[in-house]
């Protein structure tokens, strides 16, 4: 199976899926299956509010000083492959922020970005050893992530009418 197959790629958007959610669970579990990972997530993110669903709302500012890498994705800069938290240089991530909070070794920080705005990121992560990431999965993630966007775009727009209306 050719990883960066557009017509690959595009089935994992699975035309049973109905609802964003379920799009973006099967995405999830698509995505960590052929890279043969131990968790994959989205970090799901709210532009006008500056902030991020892990696994509940929380504020930018509140981590933004301690994640370099975060900061690379809000500067829409190229996504980051992790091979080995523990040899990667302070410049590019702050260990002791990703061992607190992460608890993973290798991982990619896959950048979800639409017309210049970060949406989200997509972290497939191993966690017990490091991890070379072939440039065959370099290009499927490359691929992937804009096809990505507009449905997590859609997601957080859901979710802030979702919560217009409960504040009403």
């Amino acid at each position: 199976m050719e990883l960066s197959n557009q017509s690959f790629i595009k089935t994992i958007f699975d035309s049973r899926d109905t609802t964003l959610e379920q799009i973006l669970n099967r995405v999830v579990q698509r995505v960590g299956e052929i890279l043969n990972v131990d968790r994959c997530f989205i970090g799901v993110r709210d532009p006008l509010k500056q902030r991020c669903l892990l696994p509940f709302w929380v504020e930018e500012k509140s981590f933004i000083d301690d994640d370099p890498l975060y900061k690379v994705a809000l500067a829409c800069q190229p996504s980051v492959y992790i091979e080995d938290v523990e040899a990667t240089s302070p410049e590019i991530l702050n260990r002791d922020f990703e061992s607190r909070f992460c608890g993973h070794r290798a991982f990619i920080h896959g950048h979800i970005v639409q017309d210049g705005v970060l949406w989200g990121t997509l972290e497939p992560c191993v966690f017990d050893h490091p991890r070379q990431w072939t440039e065959d999965e370099h290009i499927f993630i490359e691929t992937l992530l804009p096809l990505l966007a507009s449905h997590v775009k859609e997601y957080v727009m859901k979710l802030q009418i979702g919560e217009s209306y409960q504040q009403s």
